[in-house]
């Protein structure tokens, strides 16, 4: 039987994100509802407690999220995008952004629509930016909690440069010599109960921020619901150039950002 050691060694190694809060930032219109959807999609079969927060439209909604988010210690805080854009995605300088820059936790962000989607799941199929640095690694094992708590299926897209969301322009990175190698390796890492698949992308494009996000956000756009991705960097030392930003800004599904680990 758990001693109170053991549960307190458990607790203090268990990732905030399966215990802390699930905050909803809505300001009443359309994507603040995609937005709480999502949120109680990703609650699953978790005991994690939901916060739908009103937030007014009108000074600075982001800093009021980010406020709550602090105080209620969030494990993840989902925002909508505001209703333009190629694809309803949130602009450069959009509250979406800014609380993607500025959050505490984990940020996701819902697409445009995804509050009246029917017929399927809603997450049903998760996908994870990788490359086997350790900020992807951290990604798999957050998509493969979420797996766990929605019964969704993982995917996973390689690509010959890093695809993780933090990557800023000018930094040295070494490209994967081997792919297909590199996949294998991360499948066999995910538990025999989940389902898993995944794929290698055309390295023709290379080394551009918005390039990776584009072929990152192509390969979502057959049935992946939500897209996972690792950060380099801390939240609020984030471009708004970076991989991650235009992620946002591109992809057709549902963004999860996972905060970068800072070294101890």
């Amino acid at each position: 039987m758990p001693t109170t050691d053991d549960k307190a060694a458990t607790a203090a190694t268990t990732p905030h994100y399966e215990t802390g809060p699930i905050v909803i930032g809505s300001d009443g219109s359309a994507g603040g509802d995609d937005a709480v959807a999502l949120g109680h999609d990703l609650l699953g079969t978790s005991n994690r407690r939901l916060v739908a927060e009103k937030v007014p439209g009108a000074v600075a909604p982001s800093l009021g999220l980010i406020g709550v988010a602090e105080r209620e210690d969030a494990g993840t805080l989902v925002v909508g995008s505001p209703h333009r854009g190629p694809v309803g995605r949130a602009l450069l300088g959009s509250v979406a952004h800014h609380v993607l820059h500025h959050a505490p936790c984990e940020v996701v962000v819902a697409p445009r629509g995804y509050a009246g989607r029917e017929g399927r799941p809603r997450i049903a199929k998760i996908g994870v930016a990788y490359d086997g640095t350790a900020e992807s690694v951290t990604a798999l094992r957050r998509a493969e909690a979420l797996a766990r708590d929605t019964g969704a299926s993982l995917h996973l897209i390689v690509a010959e440069d890093p695809v993780v969301a933090g990557i800023q322009g000018g930094e040295e990175y070494t490209p994967l010599t081997n792919a297909p190698a590199v996949l294998k390796a991360a499948l066999a890492t995910v538990a025999p109960s989940i389902e898993t698949d995944g794929e290698t992308l055309d390295p023709g494009w290379r080394k551009a921020d918005k390039s990776i996000a584009k072929a990152l956000a192509e390969a979502c756009e057959r049935d992946v619901d939500i897209l996972v991705a690792g950060t380099r960097k801390p939240l609020d030392r984030l471009l708004l150039g970076s991989i991650t930003g235009h992620l946002i800004d591109e992809a057709p599904c549902a963004v999860l950002v996972v905060p970068h680990e800072e070294a101890t």
